[in-house]
C-alpha cells in the first residue's frame, strides 16, 4: 500500500472524484450585482430596487405603434392573450383605461386617506355634515362651471365631495397619472409587465420561458406593424447566460486555435503540439474542478481566467522544451531540475499576484484572481510532473542551437532606452497621465440587446431634456413615513433652488399604523353617511361619475373593517400598486431586507437626458441624502463613483505588498539585488510605456482596467526571471540567451497576448478593456525584457 501511495497515478485516482464534484458544483453567475460589493450603499440599492419591489423579476415588453388608438389596442390584446397563458403567466400588468382600473385607483384613495393625518379627515367630516354637504357640492358647481383650472375642474368633477382634500397637495405628485409609468406623453409607446408563473432563477429556465413568451408574441403579433423590444430580468438572466457560455467556448477556443498555430511556426513539431494541447486541457479540468469546490460560480467577470491561464501555463511547457533541446542527454528527472527554479520562481510570484486581487473590493476581480491563481498552481503542477516525461531524451539531433561571431552590438539597446524614456516623458509632458474615468459604465455588457431595449424605454418615457432617478428611502418601516416627510422639505427645497426639476415621494400611501386607529371613526361615519351623502351629489346635478370615488373608497373599507384593523398593505386592494412602490423586511423578497425594516421608492428629475444627468446637479443631490435621511440614489449613475473609490484605495493599499512580494521572490530566486532591480526597472517601463500609449490614444482607466496593473506585475516578471536567470548561467552571453531561452519567453509572451486578447470579445465592456490594457502592456514588458534588458545587465556588469 505504501509502494501505491508514492506513484502519482495513484494519488490522482484519489484526488479525481473531488475534481469531478468541482466541475458538477461550478455553475454560472449572470446576476452583475453579484460581482460588487454588497456592502456598498449604492450597490444595495440597486439590489433593493430589483429584488425588493414587486416586478423586479418581471419581463418587460416594450411595444410601439404608429399612433396612440393602435397602440393601446394592440396592448390590451397581446395582455389579454398572456393573461390567459397561465402556465407561463403569474400576473401581467400594463396601462389599462380608467375604467377598467377603478377599482385599483379606489383602493390606492382609500388606503391613502386612512394614512393620512386624522385632524385633515375631521375637518372633511364638518364641513359635511349636516347642511354643510350641500355647500360644498355649491363649490364645487361653481368651479366646473367657472374655474380656468383644468386640474381644479378636473378634480371638482369626480370629488365633488372634497374626501381628497385631506391629502397633501404636494404629495399628490406622488400619485399623479393611473398609468404609473407605463405609457409614454404621445400615447403610442407602452410597456406590458410579466410576471412568470414558476421562478427563472438560473439563466437556462429563464431562456426556456422566455423563448415561449416570444413565441406566443410571434404568433399573436402576425403581420401588424409594431415595434417590439424585450428586457427585464429574465432578458438579462437569458442574454448574459448565453453571453457567458459564448465567451468561454469561444475565448478558449480562440486561445488554443492561436497559441497551436503560434507553436508550428516557431517549432515545426506535431507531437511535441498535440501533447501540450493535451496537458492544457488536463490543467484546464483541473482547474475548473478546483475552482468548483473553492468559488462554485463563474460570473461575467471572472468568465476570462481560462484565456489568461492557458496563456500563462503553456509557457511552462515551451520552457521545458527548450531545456530539452539545448540538453538532449538529460534525463526526465534531470530536465525537471534544470528547469524547475525559474518555472516556480515565476508561477508563484505570478500566482501571488493574481491572489492579491482576493483583497479587491470587487468581488467579480477577486473570485478572477483565485482562478487565474488556482490556473497557474495547477498548470505549473501538471507541467513540472509530465513535460519533462514528454521531452527527456526525444528531441532531434540538431536541436542544439550554437552561436558564432561577433557579440551582439550595445549601441542600438543605449537608442532604443533613451527613446523609450524619452517618449514616456514627452507623452506624459504633452497629454498628461490616463485619467481615470468612474462611471459604472465598464460594468456593463459591450453589446446588450436588454441594456439597449431599458435605454430605449427610458428615452420614451423620460422627458427629452431632463433624467429620472430612483430614490430609495429605507430604515425601520415604523419610521418610514416620518423620513419621508423630512425628506420631502429637503427636496422641496432643492425644486425651489433649481437643483431638481420635480420630485415624487409616495409619502401618501406609506403606512401610518396610529393614523389608521385614529381615522377608523371617520371611516364608520362615511360608511354610514354614504347614502346621504350620494342623494346630495345627485340633487346637485352632478353626473354619475362623481359618486365613483366615494362608493370606490366606501367599497374598500365596508368589507375591510370586518377584518384585523388597522390593515396591514399587503392585504390591502392596492397591494399590486403598493407593491411597485413600498417593501418591507417581513416579506419574502429576493432583496437582503432585515425583519422590520422598509423601503420605499420615490423619484427625482434633475437636468440632462434620460440615462445622462448632469453631474453636477447629481453631486448636490447626493449631499442632501445625509444618512439621517435614509435615502440613496438607486441609479448606475451612482454607483461608479462609489466603487472607483473602493477600486483606488485597494489599488494603492495592494501595490506596496504585491511588490514587497516580488522583492522577496527575486532576492531568493537571483540572491543578488542587481538583478532585482533590473526586474524593478523592467516593470516600471512596462507600465510607463502602458500609460504613454494610453495617453496618447486618448484611454482612461476604467473599473475594470485598473486591475492590469497588479496582473502585469505577475506576469511581466515572468519573463524576466527566466531570461536574467538564463543571462546569469551564460555569462552574459545575450546573442546565445536571446536565440534559447529568449525564443521560448518570446513565445511565453505572445501565448500571453493571445490570451489577453482574447478577451477583447468578451461580453464585458470592463473585462474588454482590461484585456485590452494587459496586450498592450504585455507587449511592451516582452519588448523590453527581449532587446533592453539584457544590454542593461552587461552595462551593470553583473556577474
Amino acid at each position: 500500500m505504501r509502494a501505491l501511495f508514492s506513484k502519482p497515478w495513484f494519488i490522482g485516482l484519489l484526488i479525481l472524484p473531488l475534481f469531478i464534484g468541482g466541475l458538477m458544483r461550478l455553475k454560472l453567475e449572470t446576476d452583475i450585482l453579484a460581482t460588487l460589493p454588497g456592502e456598498v450603499p449604492e450597490v444595495r440599492a440597486l439590489k433593493l430596487l430589483r429584488d425588493g419591489f414587486t416586478g423586479g423579476s418581471d419581463l418587460l415588453i416594450a411595444l410601439e405603434a404608429e399612433d396612440e388608438l393602435a397602440a393601446e389596442e394592440a396592448m390590451t390584446t397581446l395582455a389579454e392573450r398572456l393573461q390567459k397563458r397561465t402556465d407561463l403567466v403569474k400576473e401581467v400588468r400594463w396601462a389599462q383605461p380608467m375604467e377598467q382600473q377603478a377599482q385599483s385607483g379606489a383602493a390606492l384613495m382609500a388606503w391613502s386617506l386612512q394614512n393620512t393625518d386624522p385632524a385633515q379627515l375631521q375637518a372633511v367630516r364638518a364641513r359635511l355634515e349636516g347642511e354643510g354637504a350641500k355647500a360644498k357640492l355649491q363649490q364645487s358647481l361653481q368651479t366646473v362651471a367657472n374655474s380656468l383650472d383644468a386640474e381644479k375642474v378636473q378634480r371638482a368633477s369626480y370629488d365633488p365631495l372634497g374626501l381628497l382634500d385631506s391629502l397633501d397637495a404636494s404629495a399628490m405628485s406622488a400619485l399623479e397619472g393611473s398609468m404609473f409609468g407605463l405609457v409614454s406623453e404621445d400615447g403610442m409607446f407602452r410597456l406590458l409587465l410579466v410576471t412568470p408563473a414558476t421562478s427563472v432563477g438560473n439563466y437556462k429556465s429563464a431562456e426556456a420561458w422566455l423563448k415561449q413568451i416570444k413565441a406566443e408574441v410571434a404568433e399573436w403579433r402576425g403581420d401588424e406593424k409594431l415595434t417590439l423590444r424585450y428586457t427585464g430580468e429574465p432578458a438579462f438572466q437569458a442574454e448574459i447566460g448565453a453571453g457567458i457560455e459564448k465567451d468561454m467556448s469561444s475565448t478558449i477556443g480562440i486561445t488554443e486555435v492561436l497559441i497551436a498555430l503560434l507553436f508550428w511556426i516557431m517549432f515545426r513539431r506535431l507531437k511535441p503540439l498535440l501533447w501540450i494541447q493535451g496537458l492544457l486541457m488536463l490543467s484546464m479540468v483541473l482547474t475548473m474542478g478546483a475552482g468548483g469546490l473553492l468559488v462554485g460560480k463563474l460570473s461575467i467577470m471572472s468568465l476570462g481566467f481560462a484565456a489568461i491561464v492557458l496563456g500563462i501555463i503553456v509557457d511552462y511547457a515551451v520552457l521545458i522544451i527548450q531545456e530539452a533541446r539545448q540538453h538532449p542527454e538529460m534525463d526526465a528527472r534531470g530536465l525537471c531540475r534544470l528547469a524547475a527554479p525559474g518555472i516556480i520562481a515565476g508561477a508563484c510570484t505570478t500566482a501571488t499576484v493574481f491572489l492579491s486581487l482576493l483583497f479587491s473590493g470587487l468581488p467579480g476581480l477577486a473570485e478572477l484572481g483565485l482562478l487565474v491563481a488556482l490556473g497557474v498552481l495547477v498548470g505549473l503542477c501538471v507541467m513540472l510532473a509530465l513535460a519533462p516525461r514528454f521531452t527527456a531524451g526525444k528531441q532531434p539531433p540538431n536541436s542544439v542551437v550554437t552561436i558564432t561571431g561577433a557579440p551582439a552590438r550595445h549601441g542600438p539597446a543605449a537608442v532604443g532606452t533613451l527613446l523609450l524614456l524619452g517618449g514616456i516623458a514627452w507623452v506624459f509632458a504633452t497629454h498628461g497621465l490616463p485619467k481615470f474615468m468612474t462611471g459604472a459604465e465598464s460594468l456593463r455588457p459591450t453589446n446588450s440587446e436588454a441594456m439597449d431595449t431599458l435605454q430605449w424605454m427610458q428615452d420614451r418615457l423620460g422627458q427629452q431634456n431632463e433624467a429620472s432617478l430612483p430614490i430609495l428611502i429605507t430604515g425601520p418601516a415604523v419610521e418610514l413615513r416620518a423620513r419621508a416627510q423630512a425628506l420631502s422639505v429637503k427636496l422641496d427645497a432643492a425644486v425651489k433652488d433649481g437643483t431638481l426639476i420635480r420630485q415624487a415621494l409616495p409619502t401618501l400611501l406609506i403606512s401610518d399604523p396610529a393614523a389608521q386607529t385614529a381615522n377608523r371613526e371617520f371611516i364608520q361615519w362615511l360608511l354610514a353617511e354614504q347614502a346621504r351623502l350620494e342623494k346630495e351629489v345627485d340633487a346637485a346635478g352632478f353626473a354619475e361619475a362623481a359618486v365613483a370615488l366615494l362608493r370606490g373608497v366606501c367599497g374598500v373599507w365596508k368589507p375591510a373593517l370586518e377584518g384585523p384593523w388597522p390593515q396591514d398593505e399587503a392585504n390591502a386592494a392596492a397591494g399590486p400598486v403598493l407593491g411597485r412602490l413600498l417593501a418591507t423586511g417581513d416579506r419574502a423578497t429576493g432583496a437582503d431586507m432585515k425583519p422590520g425594516e422598509g423601503v420605499a421608492l420615490a423619484s427625482i428629475s434633475i437636468t440632462g437626458k434620460p440615462g445622462l444627468p448632469d453631474r453636477a446637479k447629481l453631486a448636490a443631490v447626493q449631499k442632501l441624502l445625509t444618512p439621517d435621511t435614509g435615502a440613496w440614489v438607486a441609479g448606475w449613475e451612482t454607483l461608479g463613483g462609489a466603487l472607483s473609490t473602493i477600486v483606488q484605495h485597494d489599488l494603492n493599499q495592494q501595490l506596496l505588498p504585491i511588490m514587497g512580494i516580488i522583492g522577496f521572490t527575486l532576492l531568493i530566486t537571483f540572491r543578488g539585488v542587481k538583478d532585482l532591480l533590473l526586474s524593478v526597472l523592467l516593470l516600471g517601463g512596462g507600465l510607463g510605456a502602458l500609460a504613454a500609449t494610453m495617453s496618447l490614444l486618448g484611454l482612461g482607466w476604467n473599473l475594470a482596467s485598473l486591475a492590469a496593473i497588479p496582473l502585469l506585475l505577475g506576469t511581466g516578471i515572468d519573463y524576466g526571471i527566466h531570461l536574467l536567470l538564463a543571462l546569469k548561467r551564460t555569462g552574459n552571453d545575450i546573442r546565445y540567451v536571446r536565440a534559447t531561452t529568449g525564443k521560448a519567453v518570446f513565445f511565453s509572451g505572445m501565448t500571453t497576448v493571445i490570451g489577453f486578447a482574447s478577451l477583447f470579445f468578451a461580453g464585458n465592456r470592463g473585462i474588454s478593456s482590461l484585456g485590452l490594457a494587459c496586450c498592450v502592456g504585455t507587449l511592451w514588458i516582452l519588448l523590453i525584457v527581449l532587446w533592453l534588458l539584457p544590454h542593461w545587465r552587461a552595462w551593470l556588469r553583473v556577474k
